[in-house]
């Protein structure tokens, strides 16, 4: 078979012709983009600091008390767990929030870890019985135990007592642990109880709490509130404020931070039996003064 070739003059005119078409092919395709800059993730620390809600004061019209108790008006019951000698500001966010809770009528039922007897004197004077008494006479002759009588149960019972007076659709009453008057309280309500900075820390205390309104069956939504000046969580909370350790991520970073700080705070450790729900730091604590 004979092979046909073009002639070589033939063929220089078609590799130049080709060589410019690929050229112009070329010089049409857009330039490579210029290589960007990694944008930083953001740390942990950052994204748990967004989520913090401030408290200015420790009064029920402080806009982050008032965000605070609507976080937890859909529970069953909300407990405190104060971890140490009592202290004015712990006290404070206790009788804040809970009015707080009154005024917005979502509470039925205050618990405290009182005999049921001195808890039955207290729910009388709430529930408007006829007196001449004071509530700080009231808290002072009732059959408690001295360490519980104090100016901030005296200020609750005070403003039950007038909230009774012209809600009596929707009482709050008084109750110790298991008491019968307890039972008494609408079912459909919140409760809150006092009485964790009275007992003993334990890892069953969350449990016990949970089971402060019905003896042996745990409210199945209860908020437990950790309170704490711990300076290691000035990072996220620089000033009083609490977080909502519910709503976090669950993610490793938020899982490594929470053991890290778990090694002196040890009601963060994801999984332990009495972690905090919802954490809140004062920026100082101050002893409180006896009644």
């Amino acid at each position: 078979m004979t092979q046909i070739c073009a002639p070589i003059s033939t063929r220089r005119p078609l590799l130049a012709a080709f060589t410019a078409a690929l050229l112009a092919a070329c010089a049409t395709q857009p330039a490579p983009p210029e290589p960007v800059a990694p944008i930083p993730q953001e740390t942990v620390t950052d994204m748990l600091r967004t989520q913090v809600v401030t408290v200015t004061a420790l009064s029920p019209d402080d806009p982050g008390i008032a965000a605070l108790a609507q976080a937890v008006s859909g529970a069953d019951l909300v407990s405190f767990e104060g971890g140490g000698p009592p202290y004015r500001e712990s006290t404070a966010l206790k009788s804040a929030l809970t009015e707080a809770l009154v005024q917005s009528g979502s509470l039925g039922l205050l618990i405290l870890d009182v005999p049921c007897d001195g808890a039955a004197v207290l729910d009388e004077y709430a529930s408007g019985g006829a007196t001449s008494a004071l509530a700080a006479d009231v808290v002072r002759q009732a059959p408690l135990y001295e360490g519980q009588k104090s100016a901030a149960l005296a200020d609750m019972l005070t403003l039950l007592r007038g909230w009774n007076a012209v809600n009596a659709d929707q009482p709050v009453r008084v109750a110790g642990m298991h008491c019968d008057i307890a039972a008494q309280a609408d079912p459909d309500r919140l409760a809150i109880f006092w009485g964790l900075d009275q007992l003993p820390a334990h890892t069953g205390e969350k449990d016990m709490a949970a089971a402060a309104r019905n003896y042996g069956e745990p409210a199945t939504n209860h908020v437990w509130i950790v309170q704490t000046d711990d300076a290691a969580l000035s990072d996220i909370i620089p000033v009083s404020g609490w977080i909502d350790l519910r709503d976090l991520p669950d993610s490793a970073d938020v899982t490594a931070w929470r053991q890290e700080k778990a090694q002196t705070l040890y009601l963060l450790r994801p999984m332990y039996p009495s972690s905090a729900d919802i954490l809140f730091r004062h920026a100082t604590l101050t002893p409180d003064t006896p009644f």
